[in-house]
């Protein structure tokens, strides 16, 4: 860019000079080292306007990342990935098109509206926003809409899936994998097999650990080649907690908050059949043995039959369980 001095018109000779300034935003005072350049001819200290060389933005900016703030090219991303005009979100979320503008502009926003912009960047949440808007959106933009967030949220589980087969599957095959590769469809189907007529999770974690290390007993091989590790409740597939919120957005499993004395839990309930011609004869006996031999154990009693075990009490929190242990089950 070519520099000339707004005093004197110089065009030659700048020294460019670097200042600590302090600006307040919010009442904080905020550091930030603007640039400017000195004519070597009259001496004049002059700001080159710039977007890289705003002190109020870059204020703004160190603000945002100190206080965890959405940045604007977020609430832009966000708007345009479901092809929203600025109008469109401000409807939906009921703040005023100028709000919207400014936000995407540069300008901080309020705290209750990062919040609120915050919850509709939630994808469920979001969805929920767009489906029980009733004037906000034409019928034609809200279906449009509903369809990109199936697509992305199909997306978002395959990738989920496909990082988790992809990280289990590299993991060596050995004692605490019960001598298996890991099989993501295997354990998939196990799971719609143990919760066919509806199974806390709690309960389903056990049931898996002991089909897998009771085959591992019998056939010195695991059916699902997952590891197991010791959480408080008991042994549980590493990941779960990753694992089954794939099985409830492929609508493969549902969930519902259930009472039992003083607790209360997660329980799932199969979507649709186990595809049983994914294991072997033995691995289907051993299925069918475990669900009958635990049926009548609630999910607590179960737990505490898991703690009983070799392979939980020589292990601590976090550990992985060595199918090694499957020859002292008590079953």
């Amino acid at each position: 860019m070519k520099l000339i001095c707004p005093v004197c018109n110089n065009e030659d000779k700048f020294e460019e000079v670097t200042e600590e300034k302090k600006i307040i935003v919010r009442g904080e005072p905020i550091s930030v080292n603007m640039k400017s350049h000195k004519c070597d001819k009259c001496g004049e200290q002059f700001l080159v306007e710039g977007l890289d060389n705003d002190p109020l933005a870059t204020a703004f900016n160190i603000y945002r990342i100190k206080h965890n703030l959405l940045k604007p090219e977020e609430i832009r991303n966000f708007r345009e990935k479901y092809q929203l005009t600025q109008v469109d979100l401000a409807k939906l979320l009921g703040m005023g098109v100028a709000t919207i503008n400014r936000y995407e502009s540069g300008k901080l926003q309020e705290e209750s509206n990062e919040t609120l912009l915050r919850l509709a960047m939630q994808p469920e949440c979001f969805k929920n926003i767009v489906t029980n808007s009733k004037e906000a959106l034409t019928d034609t933009k809200k279906k449009n809409i509903l369809k990109t967030f199936e697509q992305n949220n199909e997306q978002r589980v395959e990738s989920l899936k496909q990082f988790i087969t992809f990280n289990l599957q590299s993991q060596e095959i050995n004692e605490c994998s019960g001598f298996k590769q890991f099989d993501f469809e295997k354990l998939t189907n196990a799971v719609l097999f143990f919760c066919k007529e509806g199974v806390t999770k709690t309960k389903l974690n056990k049931l898996l650990f002991y089909a897998d290390f009771i085959h591992f007993k019998e056939y010195v091989l695991s059916i699902t080649g997952s590891q197991y590790v010791h959480v408080p409740f008991g042994p549980a597939p590493y990941n779960y907690d990753l694992i089954y919120p794939i099985f409830l957005r492929q609508e493969l499993i549902s969930m519902e908050e259930v009472n039992y004395g003083e607790y209360s839990g997660e329980q799932y309930t199969a979507i649709k059949e186990p595809d049983l011609n994914k294991f072997t004869e033995s691995e289907l006996k051993v299925l069918a043995t475990v669900k009958v031999l635990f049926k009548g154990f609630t999910a607590s009693q179960l737990s505490v039959q898991s703690h009983q075990e070799k392979g939980y009490h020589q292990t601590i929190n976090g550990e992985t369980i060595s199918y090694v242990y499957a020859s002292d089950l008590h079953w």
